[in-house]
């Protein structure tokens, strides 16, 4: 059917407004499972550092009536550390950007500087959770915090052959990167329990598994008792069955009815399980982070957001990983 002689058509006009959402659409993730369970304390210098001790295995333990007593040989405390890291993003925002109007937000550098402190959380989660070494820094080169399997050489159980894998540790004031093995399995409930029995003995009780999102899968999967699971809903409103087809607490011997929660995070490495226990997990902070104006040079304002943080594992026993998981 044709358009009627002189018909006005929107598309033969000029100033028609636009049709902009005031409202900016971002998914990007920034919980840190991590980070936000661990304890936040305090560092006094760039090397921050805490002790650790224990106690001398059970034995036989029998004397002579009226018999002298003397002094039980103790060993000195370790004393283990951390390297503080500088996390820092900046955001420059010219004159100009500034001063239109904008859809979704009033100002460029404040919507700027709070993507900026969410990318910082996101990295900061990776950090800690990671396996990186200390570095000591210099004028050329930054300091860095090694991460949390960088600490554990204790509970390690390995989802295959070991070949080629090293482990870290403190030693002498600094810590290694471990490195992985060549060969890799799948994350089963085998490696659960013997990772489970390791922390206990050695005197641990982690109540926390931090996994990536395939092996969060894996968990639900391939553990005993989660498949074909239904739940009964009736009673209650709009009642349907529920297929459980995730599980997120898995009972040990060791753990008590409470369980281990586990959790999925999307910035730990997921060739790796990490088994912890937020007590003897603590994020001290030298310096907490502030947002600071920087100079102004030019037609334009900048602006980053800084601090000095690092990790201290309290006590790496308490803790527990399974290494070379398969991650697809």
């Amino acid at each position: 059917m044709a358009v009627p002689s002189g018909t006005t058509l929107s598309a033969s006009r000029v100033n028609a407004r636009e049709d902009l959402q005031d409202i900016i659409y971002d998914i990007s993730p920034v919980d840190t499972p991590v980070l936000s369970r661990a304890k936040q304390g305090t560092a006094a210098a760039k090397y921050h550092e805490w002790n650790t001790d224990e106690l001398a295995a059970a034995a036989t333990n029998a004397h002579i009536e009226g018999d002298d007593s003397t002094a039980t040989a103790d060993t000195a405390t370790v004393r283990p550390g951390n390297r503080t890291q500088i996390l820092k993003k900046t955001a420059q925002v010219s004159g100009s950007s500034e001063a239109i109007k904008k859809a979704g937000y009033k100002s460029q550098m404040a919507y700027q500087l709070k993507k900026r402190m969410k990318e910082i959380k996101r990295d900061l989660e990776k950090a800690i959770t990671g396996n990186q070494a200390t570095v000591t820094g210099s004028t050329t080169v930054a300091a860095t915090m090694a991460g949390i399997e960088s600490y554990l050489t204790s509970n390690i159980a390995y989802a295959a052959a070991q070949g080629g894998a090293t482990t870290a540790g403190y030693s002498a004031g600094s810590v290694s990167a471990p490195v992985d093995p060549t060969a890799t399995g799948a994350f089963t409930e085998s490696l659960m329990r013997t990772l489970a029995k390791s922390c206990w003995d050695n005197g641990g009780e982690p109540d926390y598994l931090i996994v990536g999102s395939f092996n969060k899968q894996q968990f639900s999967q391939n553990f005993a008792g989660i498949a074909n699971l239904y739940r009964d809903t009736a009673g209650m409103s709009n009642a349907q069955a529920s297929v459980l087809g995730a599980a997120d607490i898995y009972i040990t011997d060791f753990s008590g009815q409470q369980g281990v929660k586990v959790v999925a995070d999307r910035f730990s490495r997921e060739q790796s399980a990490l088994f912890l226990d937020f007590e003897y997990l603590e994020v001290c902070y030298l310096r907490p982070f502030v947002k600071e104006d920087l100079a102004k040079t030019g037609d334009s304002k900048k602006a980053h957001i800084v601090g000095e943080v690092t990790l201290a594992v309290s006590n790496e026993k308490a803790h527990g990983k399974v290494v070379g998981l398969t991650t697809s």
